[in-house]
C-alpha cells in the first residue's frame, strides 16, 4: 500500500515536471520568435518586409486569445501614453548624431524605400504595435527576461545603423519601456495604453524615416 502511494506521488511529480518543462519550452520559443525572423530575413536575406511578416506570422500562430484592449476605467491613465509622441521628433533631431551610416542607404540595403517604405508607415505604425503588445505582454507575465529579450531583438536590427553608445542606450530604454508597459497593463487591466504608446512611438519613428529619405 505504501509503495503504491509513493509510486503515485512520484508519478504525479513527474507529470508536474513534464508540464512545467513544456510551458518553459513554449515560453522560450515565443521569446525567440523575433530573433528567428530577424536573423534569417534581416541579417541573411536583408529584407525588412520579409522579416516583419515572418515575425508577425509567428505571433499569430502563438496567439491563443485576444487580451482586453478596451479603454481603462481610470481615464487619467491614458495620459501615460502621451510622452511616446516625442519619439518621432527626438529621432528627427538626433539622427545626424547617432548613426554610423546614412539612413536612406541603410533602408535601401534592406529593401525598404520608395513605395515599400510608404506602405511600411501604416503597417509598422498601426498593425505592428498591436501584434507586438499581444505577443510580449503574455511573455512579460511569465518572466522578467522578456523585457531584455524585447530590447535585444531590436538591437539586432539597429546595430548596423547606430553607433555603439546609442545601441547600448536603445537597449536600456527599450528594456525600461517594456517594463513600464507591463506595469501599466497590470494596473489598468487592459492593453489599450501600451498599444497607444507603442503606436505613437512607432508611427513617429517610421514617418521620420520616410521624411529623411
Amino acid at each position: 500500500m505504501l509503495n503504491a502511494e509513493m509510486a503515485g506521488r512520484i508519478q504525479l511529480r513527474l507529470q508536474i515536471i513534464d508540464i512545467n518543462m513544456i510551458k518553459n519550452l513554449k515560453t522560450s520559443v515565443k521569446l525567440l520568435a523575433p530573433y528567428l525572423a530577424v536573423c534569417i530575413f534581416w541579417c541573411i536575406f536583408k529584407n525588412g518586409w520579409l522579416a516583419i511578416i515572418a515575425y508577425h506570422i509567428q505571433i499569430l500562430l502563438w496567439t491563443r486569445h485576444i487580451p482586453n484592449m478596451s479603454l481603462p476605467k481610470q481615464k487619467k491613465l491614458i495620459l501615460v501614453a502621451i510622452p511616446a509622441i516625442l519619439a518621432g521628433p527626438l529621432l528627427y533631431f538626433l539622427l545626424p548624431y547617432i548613426t554610423q551610416t546614412e539612413l536612406s542607404i541603410w533602408l535601401q540595403e534592406y529593401h525598404i524605400s520608395g513605395l515599400s517604405l510608404a506602405l511600411m508607415i501604416p503597417y509598422f505604425g498601426l498593425i505592428h504595435p498591436v501584434l507586438e503588445q499581444i505577443h510580449w505582454e503574455s511573455l512579460r507575465e511569465k518572466t522578467y527576461l522578456s523585457h531584455f529579450a524585447f530590447a535585444g531583438y531590436h538591437i539586432l536590427v539597429l546595430y548596423s545603423l547606430l553607433t555603439i553608445p546609442w545601441v547600448i542606450f536603445c537597449f536600456i530604454v527599450l528594456s525600461f519601456t517594456s517594463f513600464m508597459w507591463h506595469k501599466v497593463a497590470q494596473q489598468s487591466k487592459t492593453l489599450a495604453i501600451p498599444i497607444a504608446s507603442h503606436v505613437l512611438a512607432d508611427l513617429g519613428i517610421i514617418v521620420v524615416a520616410w521624411l529623411q529619405t
